[in-house]
């Protein structure tokens, strides 16, 4: 294609049109010619597409197979009569085995995977770069520890962030008697670990879950240590390194909602625990910060689930949800669920091996 005609619109208009397109979409122009490359690939350019497509509803998801292989599921809406398409793609990365555990978070695009030797990657699922974090001499061993990790974005070094947490087992008797979790920080951009200061919390809770980014914060729930070990929400604030409390709805025991779960609803930050095999509650915190905002609304599954979690809104009233490794949708309108069928098929996936991304053009190291 020639910039013949083009070339008579002014550069920022041309940008602006450009940067409305689906990231795929530029991937393909890309090729049109160096020029073509060269814009579509300056990190301005790349930086605005990001903004602009950051506030469509579109949503895709990552999974991690029973086979172990990385997939994404796109959802395509038909408004007209109200049904939605799911195609899947399985992701194939050079040099990268097929030996995928979880998916730890995503932010701006960009996924954070976890593989059996317990090395992460940065991945962009739409471009298919990919960069390997590198490992920190200070991590615990895999033997008698556990690790919880997130993925950010800090607004204010323009630079990721990988969080790890990480404790030793104290009912252990082969490991050191250590009550305290590190906090571990990987900047991407400057290429460097940084261990902090301990987390004041106890985050030894029965469930290792990835950190949930909302508000520019990862969060996790934890235990206070200094009022009686009762349950608290902990964010990570990644403009500060710091962490601090957010306010759990009135309603709860705070002596037990540390087994409850967390996720992210609509950019909302969410909490959620079972009720009963095929029944959660989950509250919704509808403005960060103020817990007078917290609401509350049923999901319901198959019967005997024993693990149904919230994974994103498909409508105003449709839910889709991981029910032990099980792709459904549950309508809160008519009080019912169906199966998610992509491709034609239902869609299994490993427990704590989902997540939610955008498609961006963002670049896992800042290239």
């Amino acid at each position: 294609m020639a910039l013949s005609k083009a070339e008579k619109l002014p550069q920022e208009i041309i940008v602006d049109i450009l940067s409305r397109l689906p990231a795929k979409s530029i991937g393909q122009f890309r090729c049109i010619s160096k020029q073509w490359c060269s814009l579509l690939s300056d990190p301005q350019f790349i930086s605005a597409h990001l903004t602009i497509n950051s506030h469509k509803e579109e949503e895709n998801l990552i999974l991690v197979s029973d086979s172990h292989s990385l997939h994404t599921i796109t959802f395509n809406h038909d408004p007209q009569n109200g049904t939605i398409d799911a195609i899947s793609r399985k992701l194939n990365f050079q040099q990268l085995e097929d030996n995928w555990v979880s998916v730890a978070g995503s932010c701006s695009g960009l996924v954070l995977g976890v593989n059996d030797e317990e090395i992460k990657f940065l991945i962009n699922p739409t471009t298919l770069e990919y960069f390997e974090i590198p490992k920190f001499n200070l991590a615990l061993p895999v033997p008698g520890s556990f690790s919880m990790y997130g993925l950010g974005y800090d607004v204010v070094s323009d630079d990721y962030k990988v969080v790890t947490l990480s404790y030793y087992d104290t009912d252990n008797e082969y490991e050191p008697d250590i009550d305290y979790t590190f906090v571990d920080v990987y900047y991407v951009r400057k290429d460097i670990w940084r261990r902090l200061e301990s987390s004041p919390y106890d985050h030894a809770v029965p469930q290792l879950a990835s950190g949930v980014l909302v508000n520019g914060a990862l969060h996790w729930l934890a235990s206070s240590k200094t009022f009686g070990y009762s349950s608290v929400i902990v964010a990570f604030d990644l403009s500060d390194d710091k962490f601090l409390e957010v306010p759990a709805p009135t309603t709860l025991d705070k002596g037990n909602f540390v087994f409850n779960k967390l996720v992210d609803l609509r950019g909302c930050l969410c909490m959620f625990t079972n009720t009963h095999e095929d029944e959660i509650d989950v509250w919704m915190m509808k403005d960060y910060g103020v817990e007078a905002s917290w609401t509350k609304f049923v999901v319901k599954g198959p019967d005997s689930v024993t693990d149904l979690i919230p994974l994103c809104f498909m409508s105003e009233d449709d839910v889709l949800l991981d029910a032990d490794g099980k792709l459904i949708v549950y309508s809160m309108r008519e009080d019912r669920w169906r199966n998610m069928m992509v491709d034609g098929i239902p869609t299994m996936c490993e427990n704590a091996g989902t997540a939610i991304f955008r498609e961006s053009l963002a670049s896992p190291t800042f290239g």
